[in-house]
Formats: C-alpha cells, structure tokens, sequence
C-alpha cells in the first residue's frame, strides 16, 4: 500500500497557494509540486488532496493511504459530507476519483509527521512568488 502525504502553503487567505506531496512505494519515493490559484487555505488542502490522487493514479498506485494534517479533510472524506457547501464539489471530485483505487483511506496526522509534503508546498509558494 502506498503512503502519500499532502501539504497546501497560502500566502494571504485568500491568496496565492501551492501544494506539496510525497508518495511512498514499496520500491520509491516520488516527490511533487504545484502552484495553484489564488485560494483559501481550506480550499488549497482540497486542491492539494486531489493533486495527490491525481500522481499516485499516474504512478498506477491501486492502494493507497492518504495522511493529511488537514481535520476538515479527513472528516469531510471519512463522513462524506461538507458542511460548507463549497467544499462540496471537491468532495464529488474526491469520491469520483476514488474510485480508481482498489481501496483508499484518508487519516489525519500531527503537522510535525507532514514535514516533508509541508517543506514541499512551502518552497513552491516561495518560488512562484519569486524567492529562494
């Protein structure tokens, strides 16, 4: 089963964001960035979660568990349900591309066990504001 850990940086809420994610195999580690719209923090950790699906499905991942340091994502996945109604149609989007995975889970963690997705999304948002 591979691990695959998320991260979303906003500069501003809203404001220019990026996300970080690492994939874990059996046999590698696979490291990804993007820089996204300008976004709310909430809505980046979405954005963040569907780019990690996204990877893992281009790396033919069937299993996978998915750790975020996001409670409102684990709790909107896990549930099923959003209570903001603009979370929905990234809920839709999560549950839909599921589907493509044998199995799928989402578990939350403690930020300190997200260092690498977090350093990740961190130096995007750094590089697309145009610092090193």
């Amino acid at each position: 089963m591979a691990k695959i850990y998320f991260d979303a940086a906003t500069k501003g809420n809203p404001g220019l964001s990026a996300c970080g994610v690492v994939i874990v195999t059996e046999n590698e580690r696979y490291t990804f960035t993007k820089v996204l719209d300008a976004l709310d923090n909430h809505s980046a950790e979405w954005e963040a979660l569907l780019f990690a699906l996204e990877q893992a499905q281009t790396l033919a991942v069937l299993n996978a568990l998915v750790f975020t340091d996001s409670q409102l994502i684990e709790d909107a996945v896990n549930r099923e349900f959003v209570k903001n109604g603009r979370f929905k149609p990234y809920l839709e989007r999560y549950l839909q591309m599921t589907h493509d995975f044998e199995l799928a889970f989402v578990k939350w963690i403690p930020r300190a066990q997200n260092k690498a997705a977090n350093q990740l999304a961190q130096d995007a948002l750094y590089q697309a504001l145009g610092r090193s």
